[in-house]
């Protein structure tokens, strides 16, 4: 157990599949909490973690906080009352079902079997009535995020081939360079 907190300002690393001889010290969080650029928690193993990480940084299940020899603070995605939604297989219905959450700004998670929200009885109310099936489970809320514009992290994309552009081209702010 630390006895001062450990300051985290930027992701350790991704925990690899095996993670073999690595003494795990979970760090649980919702997703809301992972969301979070600034925190502060202590983990099982009693050490005081104090994140603040750049803004825009979303943390994901696995990312690893801290490394300290053979042990590792990671984080895991707590569960959550969900909703999940599974049209059945209707191009219409997957279109009206997401569109009716993107219309109420629902946060949403994608599967390849549906889309996960968190549970608000409205929503299931609403869904139900467009006759969309909608099951509340209680898991973690993860997968993939298609977030707003400032919900993401900076990077440069390399296209290969002589074509490239900085994460600002991407989004409108600078011009493509062609080589």
């Amino acid at each position: 157990m630390s006895p001062s907190p450990e300051i985290v300002t930027e992701l350790a690393a991704r925990l690899p599949e095996d993670a073999a001889g690595v003494e795990i010290d979970p760090l649980e969080l919702t997703s809301e909490e992972r969301a979070s650029a600034h925190f502060s928690a202590r983990t099982p193993g009693g050490r005081l973690v104090r994140v603040s990480l750049p803004r825009g940084v979303e943390l994901q299940d696995g990312d690893v906080l801290l490394r300290d020899g053979e042990a590792a603070v990671v984080v895991r995605a707590a569960a959550e009352d969900l909703l999940w939604l599974r049209p059945r297989g209707n191009a219409v219905e997957w279109s009206a079902a997401c569109y009716q959450l993107g219309n109420l700004h629902r946060p949403a998670r994608f599967l390849e079997d549906g889309v996960l929200t968190p549970r608000d009885p409205l929503v299931t109310q609403m869904l139900h009535g467009l006759d969309i099936e909608v099951e509340r489970v209680t898991r973690p809320f993860v997968g993939r995020r298609f977030g707003a514009a400032g919900a993401h992290h900076h990077h440069d994309h390399d296209h290969g081939a002589g074509h490239d552009h900085d994460h600002d081209a991407a989004h409108g702010q600078a011009a493509h360079r062609h080589g």
